[in-house]
C-alpha cells in the first residue's frame, strides 16, 4: 500500500491554537524518519506564533505512517528485555525519574490504590516502571493494535486500543495522566486535552512531554531537527503556546515546568542531516556509530545540561493540574 497523501484528500486546517488562518510557511520536507513517500508542510500561525503542519493527512490516512516497526513498538513483546547495556540502564533510570514524580505528585489515601492512564503508552515501558510503586493501578491507551495487545499481554494490564477519547471514561476516573511525546501526534489537541481535563479527578495531575519548538537544538539542527517528526507531527509546541494550550483546556495550576533530553534529539537530527547526503553513507554511519557511544554521552553530558538548565532543551515537559 502506498502512503503518499492524495492532494485532493490533505486538509487545510485553521490554527488548532487560536483558530486564526492567517500564517506564513516554515518550511517543507520529507519524511526523514521512517522514509515514507511525501513532502509535508510546516507553517507558523501569524496570530499566536504555533507551529503546525497545513496542509496535514486527514486522521484516516494518518495510520499509514505508524508501521508496525514505528518508534518502540518493535520492543512491546520483550519490554526493557529488548534493551541491552548502557541503554537499559538509561531507558530505566528515565522512566523511574518519571514515575517518582507522579508518585510525589498524587497524595495516596490508605487502602485506596490511586489510577493512571497512560495515553500512548506503546511499549508500555513507562507502566512496566509504574508497576513496582505500591498502590498504583495503571493502565494504557495505543492506537497501534499489535502494540497494544503486546504489552497488555505482557504487562498484564488494561491497553484500550484507538483514539482514547473513544475509550468513554468516566468522569474523573484518574488520579494522573501522562502524554509522554503524545500531544504533538493529535489533530484536535485542544479538544484532546478538555476531555483529559474531564476524565482526571480532582486535585489529580497531567504530565506532558512535547517537543520544544524554541529549543536551541530546533535552531541549530533548522529542517533537521527530529522534533518536526513531519507527517507524525501535527502540532510543534514552545513553552508559550503549550502554556496557553493548557491553559484553554482548564488547567490553572503549573506544579513544575521544565525541558530535558537534548542528546537524543539531536543525535537523530544529526542522522537525518547525513543520511540526507551531507556525507557519504560509510562515513555517516561510522559517525553515528561514535556518538552513540557512552563515551560521547559522558563527553556531552555538561554543555546538552547547561541547555536544559537554561529552558532551552529539545524537550519541554510539564505537570499540571
Amino acid at each position: 500500500m502506498t502512503t503518499q497523501i492524495d492532494i485532493a484528500q490533505a486538509e487545510t486546517i485553521s490554527c488548532p491554537l487560536c483558530g486564526s488562518r492567517r500564517f506564513q510557511k516554515q518550511h517543507s520536507g520529507p519524511d526523514y524518519f521512517m522514509r515514507l513517500p511525501g513532502t509535508f508542510h510546516l507553517v507558523r500561525c501569524r496570530e499566536c506564533d504555533l507551529l503546525y503542519q497545513n496542509p496535514r493527512p486527514p486522521l484516516a490516512q494518518i495510520g499509514r505512517f505508524y508501521p508496525d516497526h514505528y518508534g518502540s513498538y518493535g520492543s512491546a513483546q520483550a519490554g526493557l528485555r529488548a534493551r541491552r547495556g548502557m541503554m537499559r540502564w538509561i531507558i530505566w533510570r528515565g522512566q523511574h525519574k518519571r514515575c517518582r514524580l507522579i508518585q510525589h505528585s498524587v497524595p495516596a489515601i490508605v487502602g485506596v490504590p490511586r489510577r493512571l492512564l497512560d495515553i500512548g503508552c506503546a511499549s508500555g515501558l513507562f507502566l512496566e516502571a509504574m508497576q513496582s510503586y505500591p498502590a498504583w493501578q495503571v493502565e494504557g491507551v495505543e492506537l497501534n493494535q499489535a502494540a497494544a495487545q503486546a504489552t497488555s499481554a505482557r504487562l498484564g494490564v488494561p491497553v484500550f486500543v484507538g483514539p482514547f477519547e473513544q475509550a468513554q471514561y468516566a468522569d474523573g476516573a484518574f488520579d494522573a495522566i501522562t502524554l509522554w511525546d503524545v500531544l504533538e501526534h493529535l489533530h484536535e489537541p485542544l479538544a484532546s486535552l478538555r476531555e483529559i481535563r474531564r476524565i482526571l479527578r480532582p486535585g489529580g495531575v497531567l504530565f506532558v512531554r512535547v517537543p520544544n519548538a524554541a529549543s536551541y537544538v530546533a535552531r541549530m539542527c533548522g529542517r533537521y531537527w527530529s522534533g518536526y517528526d513531519l507527517p507524525r507531527h501535527m502540532t510543534l509546541f514552545t513553552p508559550k503556546t503549550l502554556a496557553r494550550a493548557l491553559a484553554q483546556a482548564g488547567f490553572r495550576e503549573k506544579l513544575c515546568v521544565f525541558s530535558s533530553a537534548s542528546y537524543l534529539a539531536t543525535l537523530h537530527s544529526l542522522r537525518f542531516a547525513l543520511d540526507d547526503g551531507l556525507l557519504d553513507a560509510k562515513r555517516a554511519a561510522a559517525i553515528h556509530r561514535i556518538l552513540l557511544h557512552p563515551a560521547a554521552r559522558v563527553l556531552a553530558w555538561l554543555p546538552f545540561s547547561l541547555a536544559d538548565w537554561m529552558a532551552g532543551g529539545s524537550n519541554v515537559e510539564a505537570l499540571v493540574a
